[in-house]
């Protein structure tokens, strides 16, 4: 298999909320950092939840709309630069930070969650989890990640919740933790693969190089998935790499 650059890219994001279920998959799969992926993909299972006679009350209107706001808030583009630019049509501030973007779509996915309720409610916490991982406060994400866990019954949003957890131990450097918890993550068919290709990341970053080749090749060998076979591939290149 031929080895790729490791690259990051940065967030590109949608604006409009009818618009984002069949846009976001798209945007975000080679775009974002592992964990928003992965929580934004699993988010589009809700769309499946969601009825449209939820919007016939109007006070699961304003939640949803307060939702929205939220969300537009977290997948607006950052503009680092002097000019001050307009907001969007719909009213949305522009960032010169991700700090700053991921600062205010905290502060909105926390007022979403005072003004709805049931899944709604915990979708919000979950993204405001991402929120939270996303400025270091690791501890305050783990704790929204557990309350869905707690509360939610989408199994595709449960394991996003598992996932961010474990992101948020390798934050940490709590390699132990990480382990573990990548190591309960479902291992039916390519959740398999998945997990071990997260097992191989947290052994490398442990100083466990032989066994994180180990677990990497076998992802890249046996995982039918061209993504996880990328990404476990773009492992070992970094490890062999010394990276």
């Amino acid at each position: 298999m031929a080895k790729r650059k490791y690259t990051r890219k940065q967030l590109r994001q949608p604006d409009e909320f009818i618009s984002f279920w069949s846009k976001v998959v798209e945007v975000t799969r080679d775009n974002a950092p592992r964990v928003i992926v992965t929580i934004v993909v699993a988010i589009l299972i809700v769309a499946g939840v969601w009825t449209w006679s939820y919007f016939s009350d109007a006070r699961a209107a304003r939640a949803t709309e307060g939702f929205t706001k939220a969300f537009e808030i977290y997948n607006q583009a950052v503009f680092p630069m002097e000019t001050k630019l307009p907001p969007t049509e719909d009213g949305i501030p522009r960032f010169k930070t991700h700090k700053a973007k991921l600062t205010a779509a905290e502060k909105e996915f926390s007022k979403a969650m005072q003004t709805s309720r049931g899944d709604l409610k915990l979708v919000a916490q979950l993204m405001r989890g991402s929120t939270r991982y996303g400025l270091g406060k690791h501890d305050e994400a783990i704790a929204d990640f557990k309350a869905y866990l707690a509360g939610g019954d989408v199994e595709q949003l449960r394991y996003s919740a598992r996932e961010g957890i474990g992101y948020c131990y390798e934050a940490k450097k709590q390699w132990d933790k990480a382990l573990e918890t990548f190591r309960k993550l479902p291992r039916d068919g390519e959740l398999k693969w998945q997990a071990m290709y997260h097992e191989g990341r947290v052994l490398a970053a442990k100083g466990q190089k032989k066994e994180a080749i180990k677990v990497l090749k076998e992802v890249v060998e046996k995982s039918k998935s061209t993504s996880i076979q990328g990404r476990a591939g773009d492992q070992l290149a970094m490890i062999e790499q010394g990276k």
